[in-house]
């Protein structure tokens, strides 16, 4: 479901200066004007979403061509979203009805400005003759007031209407971003949920193959997390989850992006990251999850240490990302069973 653009307008020319670039940035480019590639290009140069402007830029390095499906990547990254329906869609609904209204008050600006501009030259033709006598005058000078009063009136009623449309839109962008956050964010742990890192694992991908740049794959696993739960209570198995997703975000550098996957298993992409460098960082997150006795504070009832199995892939470019995935759910695999709390390497032998 496509949610409705998020447009941040602090005033209007402003706001016709970010939309005129952005159609114009498009057709040099030659990417298509459709309202999603629209929303990327406007939001870009009006500079509201910071994460979007550091992605747009790494593939617009070095002059390359964006193409379709890296624009629908970033469009789905940043502005769809299938979580927080009702939310979204609501509020989707309102900033759009919001925008179309900001739009209408301007066009009528526009035509009340024609208006006045046609009185102005209808004077300044009257004036420019040889003769006006006095009464003729007298009316032209009426008109002039009167025109010059009304304009006045709906310039400032126009400014009220544009700057109370501008406080609505910037509060429904605000309720927008929260519910967006929220879909993508796990309620447990604070960390992405499955949803983000799809759509982080789609879109890194493509700027891994267009860059030539290495991405590489964390899958992390509790070991025995199922004895947490059982004897110690699901209260305590939370907390085993919410410091695993802590370590994880705190172990991220750069654009990677952290995700619990699923249960116990959790994810890193790591962009700009080769394999040894990502083993590396896999062991360090490793060893300092073990090294850390977990107690009750109250209590003082001691429930073990936290150790971690680890797989470890590389992104081939051009391979299916469901592949991608596989090939460390493997390495994961054979953590486990070689004996858990380890890091392991995706398969060479593997295609």
């Amino acid at each position: 479901m496509a949610q409705a653009a998020i447009f941040m307008i602090e005033d209007v020319d402003t706001a016709t200066q970010h939309a005129a670039t952005a159609i114009a940035e498009m057709a040099m480019r030659d990417i298509s004007p459709t309202p999603g590639n629209f929303c990327v290009w406007y939001h870009y140069l009006a500079g509201t979403t910071p994460a979007l402007r550091q992605d747009l830029d790494a593939l617009l390095s070095n002059g390359k061509v964006v193409s379709g499906s890296q624009m629908q990547a970033l469009f789905d990254k940043y502005f769809r979203e299938n979580g927080g329906g009702e939310t979204i869609q609501s509020t989707g609904d309102e900033l759009q009805a919001t925008l179309i209204d900001v739009i209408k008050q301007v066009s009528q600006a526009g035509l009340d400005a024609k208006a006045f501009g046609a009185t102005l030259n209808k004077a300044s033709g009257s004036l420019g003759e040889a003769r006006i006598d006095t009464g003729s005058m007298r009316e032209l000078v009426g008109e002039l007031i009167a025109a010059t009063k009304l304009i006045g009136q709906k310039n400032q009623a126009l400014e009220a209407q544009l700057k109370a449309s501008s406080t609505r839109m910037s509060l429904l962008q605000s309720r927008l971003e929260t519910a967006r956050r929220e879909a993508l964010t796990d309620a447990l742990t604070g960390i992405g949920n499955r949803k983000s890192f799809d759509v982080a694992l789609q879109f890194r991908a493509h700027q891994a193959a267009e860059q030539r740049s290495d991405l590489c794959l964390m899958l992390l696993d509790i070991d025995h997390f199922k004895k947490f739960n059982d004897e110690f209570g699901h209260r305590v198995g939370d907390q085993v989850l919410k410091i695993v997703g802590s370590k994880l975000k705190a172990s991220t550098v750069g654009a990677d992006a952290a995700a619990r996957y699923g249960g116990e298993e959790f994810a890193l992409l790591m962009p700009q990251t080769g394999l040894t460098d990502a083993l590396d960082r896999a062991d360090r997150l490793r060893v300092n999850l073990g090294s850390h006795y977990l107690k009750n504070r109250t209590t003082g009832q001691s429930y073990g240490t936290v150790t971690v199995s680890i797989g470890v892939a590389r992104y081939r470019s051009g391979e299916q990302l469901e592949e991608f995935v596989t090939r460390a759910d493997q390495a994961l695999y054979r953590a486990k069973s070689e004996g858990r709390n380890r890091v392991v390497a995706e398969s060479n032998t593997l295609r």
